[in-house]
This record gives C-alpha cells, structure tokens and sequence, in this order.
C-alpha cells in the first residue's frame, strides 16, 4: 500500500481554524439571553445568523479531507485512529461533566432500576445522544458517519458529482432536526459529509466553475443568508418553510476554497496564515473544552457587578460582549489545552483531543 505523505491543502487547514472559531463565537453569542435581541437589533441578529451552523464546515472538512486521503485508507487504521481521537476524549469530557455539572441530578438516582430513570440510564442517554454538553451532540452523530468507512470507501470510488448535488438539495428540504436526535442528524449532515467528498473528488472543475461564474455564486449565497434573515422581520414570505442555513454554508465554504486556492500554491509564513493555522492544530481541543469555558466566564459574569449585561436588550453591547467572550474563551482553552498537554504528553489526545 502507498504511505506517501499527501499535500498539505493549506486552504482546508485555514478553514478548519476559521470553523472552530466561528462555533466557539456561536457558543459565546448564546450567552445574551434577552429574546428581544435579534428583534432589536440587526447587527446581533446578522451576527447570530451568520455564526451559527458552521459545523457544516467541520463536516464538510471531514468528507473533503476523507477522500483526499482515500489512497491510504485502512479500516482498522481507520477505526483505531478515531477511537484514540474522538471517542476517547468524549468519554474523558463526559466524565467530566457527568461529575462537575450533572452530579445533583445523577446523585437523586438510583444506580439501576427496571422502572423508572436510573443513573445507568441517564447516563447511557447522554452518552448516546451527547446531551451532557452543547456541543457534544456532534458526536455521536459523526461517530455514526467514521462506522460507515467502509461504505464511504466504497462510494469515493465512484463519481459522486450527482450524489453531492442532490444532497445540497436534501438539506434544505430536510432541515436541521433537534440536537438531541444523532440519527435525524445523520440524515442532515451524512449528505453533507459526502458533499465535501464530492467537492474533493471534483476539486478543479468546481473552482473552474466558480471563476466563470462568481458573481452568480456569491449571488446565491447572499440569497441564502438574506431569506432566513428577512423572515426574522417579514412575517409572509413565499419560501420561508425551507431551510437554508446549512446550504448557505456548503456556498460559503466552497467561495472560500476558491479565493483561498492561491495559499495551495506557495510557502506560507504570513502572521494571519499561521494565526489560523494554529487555531487550525488545536481545533479539536478546543471544540471539546470551550464550552466549559463559556459557562464558568457567564457563572462570573453573572455573579459580577456586570451581571446585567447579560438580559442586556442593547445588540451593539451583547456584539461586544460575545467578542471578548470569543477572545477570553480562545484563550483560557489553549492555556488549558496546552497545560494538559505538558502533563500528559502524548496521552493528552485521549482526554482533549489531538493537537496537529
């Protein structure tokens, strides 16, 4: 089998940065709680639209670079590396929180009755939907997606230009379900993942395409974001029961391989690039641990002389505040990524995640 080392696509590394930062933002802006926010305020409202779903992006990313790296694939590889990766640090995370935030609840349980919630249950119930924090709902939804491998492999080998077509399609009519139903998910985000697999496998003809056509893309892109927000203040408008924050995504990420190709092409040493690029290589430590952040900066924020500013109806105000929210959560997530990481080593994967 060839081992040889693949490109490094520098565009889809940047991206992988741009992603993690946009979900911690999402994260942080969920911190304003006042309901009359997006109504009174376009700039958080356009912000709140805008940040939100770019797990896209992560999922894109994770069909794009799976096929990328089809040549080498090897099931127990595979499976082995994602256990160490993925699995391994959301049992660890779980623990976590099962003890830090879940512990009231899960101590009033019995450990295990055949009639009514238990702690085993309760338990497994997180475990299996990844309700034990914000963000872990994602996985078990992609461990989903990393069991189908084989068959992944088996399409790749195929041309997969009408099946990621049709799925761009599929997302908008079958919208985003409750975070708390990984199988619903799958079918909203297992399109998505084979359309980054079909972007890969299509990766010339479709930047061709944008050159040619970039002002129609950007088009249907701003057509995208501009529905879902107008509905926020239109009451009646004809297409507003289809879902398009998930294909206005897929359009976004594929402008941005398109005007980040040119990173592809030469060294980069720019402080921006490496900014991203470093974002980029702890990516999966932060995703795990940033939520934990978000919450203990809001119980201080809280039970701060600023409290206030939370039920804050200001837009510009909760917009500030989410920046620094962003900034303060970036931060205290490396330190302690990097802190775990001095301890443990190379075993620091199996807690927070890898670092690249």
């Amino acid at each position: 089998m060839v081992t040889e080392k693949p490109q490094k696509i520098h565009s889809i590394h940047i991206l992988r940065g741009v992603a993690i930062i946009m979900i911690v933002f999402s994260h942080c802006l969920g911190v304003f709680k006042n309901t009359y926010l997006i109504t009174n305020s376009y700039l958080f409202s356009f912000l709140n639209l805008f940040a939100f779903n770019f797990t896209t992006f992560f999922v894109l990313i994770a069909g794009f670079l799976f096929q990328h790296l089809i040549y080498k694939f090897d099931t127990k590889t595979y499976y082995l590396s994602k256990f160490k990766t993925v699995v391994c640090p959301y049992i660890s995370i779980s623990i976590f929180c099962f003890i830090f935030f879940h512990y009231p609840y899960l101590s009033s349980l019995p450990w295990y009755s055949s009639t009514q919630t238990n702690i085993i249950s309760a338990i497994t119930k997180m475990m299996l939907t990844g309700t034990q924090l914000l963000p872990l709902w994602f996985i078990p939804m992609i461990i989903i997606i990393y069991l189908m491998a084989p068959l992944l492999y088996f399409l790749s080998k195929k041309s997969l230009i009408i099946a990621g077509l049709t799925a761009m399609f599929w997302v908008v009519m079958f919208t985003k379900p409750d975070f708390t139903k990984p199988f619903l998910n799958l079918l909203h985000y297992g399109p998505v993942y084979l359309t980054g697999m079909m972007i890969k496998q299509n990766y010339q003809t479709i930047m061709k395409s944008v050159k040619s056509n970039l002002f129609l893309v950007i088009f249907f892109f701003c057509l995208c974001f501009w529905i879902p927000f107008a509905y926020r203040y239109i009451s009646h408008l004809i297409v507003e029961k289809l879902y398009y924050d998930t294909l206005q995504k897929i359009i976004l990420f594929i402008l941005a391989l398109y005007f980040l190709d040119g990173l592809n092409h030469k060294t980069n040493e720019g402080k921006l690039y490496k900014f991203f690029s470093y974002m980029a290589n702890i990516s999966f430590p932060i995703y795990f641990i940033h939520e934990i952040i978000v919450l203990e900066l809001e119980r201080l924020l809280y039970i701060s002389p600023l409290g206030h500013v939370i039920k804050t109806d200001n837009g510009w105000l909760a917009s500030l505040g989410a920046v620094i929210f962003l900034v303060s959560t970036l931060i205290v997530s490396v330190i302690i990524a990097k802190i775990i990481t001095l301890f443990f080593n190379n075993k620091a994967k199996y807690l927070i995640g890898a670092i690249r």
